[in-house]
């Protein structure tokens, strides 16, 4: 009763503890996504806030031009004058269109007289509003373009004539005169955007960089609480099997000496009985105390802790003493077929004999109603690995049955314990193999059992 009470208060302790790392990763991700939607959030204000305020600064640059070009008119060295005196900040170039496209005024004073077919002029004169776009210049810098739209009466002293010169000045001049509506286009250096996203792209980063740590730190907890719980479970697996193993070894001490005393009283009277009905009566009773003497061998192996003990030998010399204890078990066992190294190897002999032979007495025993039945073993030794490998052409596997064929007391035979696969399955966790089980080809079953080995002990 209280080994159960204390398996339950485990089993609740561990339910608890699930339940803490559970909501705790709830909060995690809850706080992942808000703060996901909140960089993001940023990030975007900030990228809107930086283009709002190039807008802001290039309509006001460009409403106070316009002021000025109706003060003062046009004149050929006003644009050059405010951007080289830093009037305003950040200004890359101005221009001055007419309703043709003709430059009236630059900030580079080659450009003047020169007539450009711009479709965002052409559009900004027609639709009468202003229009903001990002443009690359020749020296490959982006900057911030306002194409805003003036209205202005121009005299004949506030038309420039430098660019008029010839016999046609008179009517470009009436011409510039007589028109009214213009494109400004104001040009400026993108770099306090560039500051503002720098920075926004900088917190973006430092958001994501900070969950990604915690993450990772939540990943390591998490496979640290895991490891902690494997730990736990294999150490009251540890506990229950030491208290197992010496219920066991009581048992199997009280039950032999019985066992032993039966079967010896029954193999001597066996010898003497002159009806044939009693010694066939006592046969029954020797093979049935001999099939309880396996039982108890079996449990004591399976519930006592396994220890290595590893010593060298040659795989070759092995295979033949497996070969050795079928045929004195099974009498001549023609029907298996063993293919060895000769390496050598380090590993515990004991418990690899164990394992061959539960592997091979199963095998054999699922072809024992085959006449064609065939079971072959092979032990090959490469890369560091031993590989054993126990085949049949027997019926195969039943669905289902391998998610359970290693579970202890499982067995689908009639007389069979079900601590066979049980032991090979402790036995190889204990020498850090794994085991293998599929499907063969043509039918039948295959078991393949993989050990690291030492070339030395």
């Amino acid at each position: 009763m209280s080994n159960r009470t204390g398996k339950d208060t485990q089993e609740s302790i561990l339910v608890y503890r699930s339940g803490y790392l559970a909501a705790a990763l709830s909060l995690l991700v809850l706080f992942s996504i808000v703060a996901i939607i909140s960089g993001v959030g940023t990030y975007r204000i900030s990228i809107e806030g930086s283009t709002h305020l190039l807008e802001t600064r290039a309509i006001d640059i460009a409403v106070n031009i316009g002021f000025t070009l109706e003060r003062l008119g046009i004149r050929n060295d006003l644009f050059p004058e405010l951007v080289t005196k830093d009037t305003y900040e950040n200004l890359a170039f101005l221009a001055l269109y007419d309703e043709d496209g003709t430059i009236l005024l630059h900030s580079n004073p080659s450009l003047v007289g020169r007539k450009e077919t711009d479709p965002d002029v052409a559009k900004v004169l027609r639709l009468k509003k202003p229009d903001f776009h990002f443009s690359t210049l020749a020296t490959g810098e982006k900057v911030f373009i306002l194409d805003f739209p003036l209205h202005l009466h121009l005299s004949d002293k506030s038309v420039l004539q430098f660019h008029f010169q010839g016999e046609d000045s008179e009517r470009e001049i009436k011409r510039v005169q007589s028109a009214k509506n213009f494109c400004l286009r104001v040009a400026l250096h993108t770099y306090p955007a560039e500051k503002i996203v720098r920075r926004a792209n900088f917190q973006l980063i430092l958001i994501c960089a900070s969950l990604l740590i915690l993450w990772g730190l939540a990943f390591f907890f998490v496979q640290a609480w895991r490891r902690n719980a494997r730990l736990e479970a294999k150490l009251r697996e540890q506990e229950r099997m030491a208290m197992l193993g010496r219920m066991a070894a009581v048992l199997a001490h009280e039950i032999r000496n019985p066992l032993s005393s039966i079967k010896g009283f029954a193999q001597i009277h066996a010898e003497t009985a002159d009806s044939e009905d009693l010694k066939e009566d006592l046969n029954i009773i020797i093979e049935e105390t001999k099939r309880l003497e396996r039982l108890t061998t079996n449990l004591l192996v399976y519930a006592r802790p396994a220890v290595l003990n590893e010593v060298e030998f040659r795989v070759k010399d092995f295979c033949q003493d497996v070969q050795r204890l079928l045929l004195s078990e099974e009498g001549r066992c023609d029907k298996v077929v063993l293919d060895c190294s000769e390496r050598i190897v380090c590993l515990d002999r004991g418990k690899l004999m164990q394992i061959v032979l539960n592997l091979v007495q199963n095998a054999i025993d699922a072809i024992k109603d085959k006449e064609q039945g065939r079971v072959w073993l092979t032990m090959k030794v490469a890369g560091g690995k031993m590989k054993l490998v126990v085949e049949d052409n027997g019926p195969g596997l039943p669905e289902g049955l391998q998610a359970k064929m290693f579970e202890p007391f499982f067995t689908t035979k009639t007389k069979g314990t079900g601590l066979g696969l049980a032991i090979v399955k402790r036995l190889v966790d204990a020498m850090n193999g794994r085991i293998l089980v599929r499907k063969r080809s043509g039918g039948g079953t295959v078991m393949e059992v993989v050990f690291p080995y030492k070339l030395r002990c």
